[in-house]
């Protein structure tokens, strides 16, 4: 006996498009967790990421040790060891002139980006461009030259990285502005502050610069007596 079954067309259609439906909801949820994973991961990465900057730059002042700089056997000369390119001077005066140094004084220096305060005799100047030439001011050339002299005394670079404006903020303009305790700190070149340190026997000569293209510089030695013997 042949069995006769009837189909019925237009149920099978709507449950082959409820099917459907499901498995687009199905795929669009699949994908928003993808998503939301995606992103949570990512955060977790930036978080991670500048989490171990910021440790790095603590732990690289942290780890700082003046010991760790070689003594220099040069001949420093007199203080304050440093005279200016051909073509500049200081305070537009041609020589190191007796009314710029301090017996005792403080300056703060920027070591690996965090601002360090030392003790002892300073000399503060800026660094001007000769008066009588046509000449700007030019950062390249002075930059080069204090960094050679520099490094022919036994000089050694202790800022590599930007001093961050939070710095700024937690030794105050008090002390940086007040008591003139950061003149070699321009607040407008806080990612190009240059210092140096030579080591002596008796002594630590810190070094700090800052240079503002086509303008001028400002320069702070600073000497330190010490024992290391």
């Amino acid at each position: 006996m042949l069995n006769i079954y009837i189909i019925n067309i237009p149920k099978i259609k709507f449950m082959i498009k409820k099917v459907t439906t499901c498995l687009f909801i199905a795929t669009a949820l699949m994908a928003c967790n993808n998503s939301e994973k995606t992103t949570e991961n990512n955060t977790k990465d930036s978080i991670t990421s500048e989490t171990s900057a910021t440790n790095t730059a603590a732990s690289d002042t942290a780890t700082f040790d003046i010991n760790s700089i070689a003594i220099s056997d040069k001949e420093l000369g007199t203080f304050p060891y440093l005279s200016y390119p051909d073509g500049y001077n200081f305070n537009y005066e041609k020589e190191n002139s007796a009314k710029n140094i301090k017996a005792l004084d403080i300056e703060y220096f920027a070591v690996n980006g965090k601002l360090v305060p030392v003790e002892g005799k300073s000399y503060k100047v800026r660094i001007e461009k000769d008066a009588n030439s046509d000449n700007k001011f030019n950062k390249l050339v002075v930059e080069r030259y204090y960094e050679d002299k520099i490094s022919s005394l036994g000089g050694v670079k202790v800022n590599n990285i930007p001093v961050p404006s939070t710095e700024l903020k937690r030794v105050g303009d008090k002390e940086l502005v007040d008591k003139q305790y950061g003149h070699s700190i321009d607040y407008n070149l806080l990612d190009d502050i240059k210092t140096y340190v030579i080591r002596t026997t008796t002594k630590q000569i810190w070094i700090q610069m800052t240079l503002m293209n086509n303008e001028v510089g400002k320069l702070t030695v600073l000497e330190k007596e010490v024992n290391n013997r």
